[in-house]
């Protein structure tokens, strides 16, 4: 076969004729599969050319997410760009190898890795709160064990007060450790529990347990937070997530699998900076934590302690990031479903909370104008500058460059403890746009956004 003369060709170091074969191969078939984008970016990479080793990977793995190669030349390609990344994809190749003399080559290149540039990324803990739905939590778990290395975390599960068996099923576990309350301690307090339990150097992932990890789904989460050094949190979209929701009217969970793995690959545009991610699953760096501190309790038994948290980290000088290439199917609220009354009442109950504590009313800001930005036609490489003249925290701001990476967007905001928080997302003054001097010249800005809060 052409493939097979291809790698040997490579093998031999002899690229003009592996070139040559792979190009009268894929000229010959209408076929690109993983093996065939092995090869490519193998070459791609002798000749230096970058997004040919990007292209050939990016259509490996939409074929097969589980080509352990594949992650192997993803991991040269981020060399020069972010060791953090490049450990993760070494350390993904190495988790989907089942070829033992492969599995021995792999490990002494993280090895190397770790020897040569004094560096490796902390595990996770992977911290989940039991609340009776026993079936759930095993789904949840299974999930978590079949598409995550035992190396990159360890799992917390964190019980208030389960009636259905869930205590005794998990002190069963030997693979998880296991926090056991009397009572109920609600969202936050549990997870803070949780947090408490876990190794001192692990980061912290925040995970319903009426939850499903398709393929990679924790791998990308993982690669969004250590994608720059501000990043402090990731999110991962769903299919039930507020605001981070990538698809509906998808109802059989092989369906969303099955989505999850086409969704789970690397993307060109993959980030969007956010005022707060949902904790549904939630990955906070640990050096985050300690800087901002655990969930805020008074949000019991739970409901705004994730917004909270996000503006605590915005306010702290690092990022919430949305992942959009880490799918995690979410069954939905299944806790709350049981007292939906209850539910709508310490939601309105917490609503007020967090608005006492940070002084507006937070729900009202934190919704980018996605209609308006929808309406700009511009290609995603073009630069811009975008001025929001009312942009209250940010949330368009962030919208934005999510859409438009090279994007400078700038805002205008009357209320200051507002703009200090939106500060984040872009360059903003504090002002009312009508009673002030503006300090850009005419004609600075490509789009300015008139709309208010």
């Amino acid at each position: 076969m052409k493939t097979e003369q291809t790698e040997n060709e490579i093998l031999s170091e002899n690229y003009e004729n592996a070139e040559c074969l792979l190009q009268k191969y894929k000229e010959e078939t209408a076929q690109y599969d993983d093996v065939t984008a092995v090869l490519d970016a193998g070459i791609g990479a002798h000749y230096g050319d970058r997004l040919r080793v990007w292209n050939a990977v990016c259509e490996g793995l939409r074929y097969n997410c589980r080509n352990y190669e594949l992650y192997l030349l993803l991991g040269h390609y981020y060399l020069s760009e972010n060791l953090y990344q490049s450990y993760l994809c070494y350390e993904n190749a190495l988790f989907h190898c089942d070829i033992y003399e492969d599995k021995c080559i792999i490990e002494e290149l993280l090895r190397q890795f770790v020897l040569k540039y004094n560096i490796s990324v902390h595990k996770a803990a992977i911290i989940i709160l039991s609340y009776n739905l026993l079936d759930y939590t095993k789904v949840c778990i299974e999930s978590i064990r079949r598409t995550t290395p035992e190396s990159a975390r360890e799992i917390i599960v964190v019980d208030n007060g389960s009636g259905d068996g869930s205590v005794e099923w998990l002190r069963e576990q030997p693979d998880i450790i296991l926090v056991e309350n009397k009572e109920n301690r609600g969202f936050p307090g549990g997870c803070n529990q949780g947090i408490q339990a876990s190794s001192f150097d692990s980061d912290i992932f925040l995970l319903n347990n009426d939850t499903m990890l398709p393929e990679n789904a924790f791998f990308w989460l993982r690669m969004g937070v250590y994608d720059k050094e501000k990043n402090g949190s990731a999110g991962s979209v769903s299919n039930y997530a507020g605001g981070q929701v990538v698809v509906s009217g998808m109802n059989q969970i092989s369906d969303l699998l099955y989505f999850g793995e086409k969704t789970n690959i690397p993307m060109i545009y993959p980030y969007e900076d956010r005022l707060f991610l949902s904790g549904f699953a939630l990955l906070v760096k640990r050096s985050v934590i300690e800087s901002v501190g655990l969930l805020d309790e008074r949000f019991f038994p739970g409901n705004n302690e994730d917004v909270d948290l996000g503006l605590r980290i915005l306010k702290a000088g690092y990022q919430n990031v949305l992942c959009k290439n880490s799918f995690i199917l979410h069954f939905g609220s299944k806790t709350f479903d049981k007292d939906p009354e209850g539910y709508k009442t310490t939601a309105g109950e917490n609503r007020k909370k967090i608005n006492e504590k940070w002084g507006f009313d937070v729900d009202y800001c934190l919704h980018p104008k996605e209609e308006l930005i929808q309406m700009i036609e511009e290609p995603p490489e073009r630069p811009m500058r975008i001025l929001d003249a009312e942009c209250g925290c940010g949330a368009t701001m962030g919208y934005i460059r999510g859409i438009y990476p090279y994007a400078e967007t700038y805002g205008i905001e009357s209320r200051c403890e507002m703009a200090e928080i939106a500060s984040h997302m872009g360059t903003v003054i504090c002002g009312e746009i009508g009673k002030m001097d503006i300090p850009w010249e005419s004609e600075y800005f490509d789009y300015i956004i008139m709309a208010g809060q």
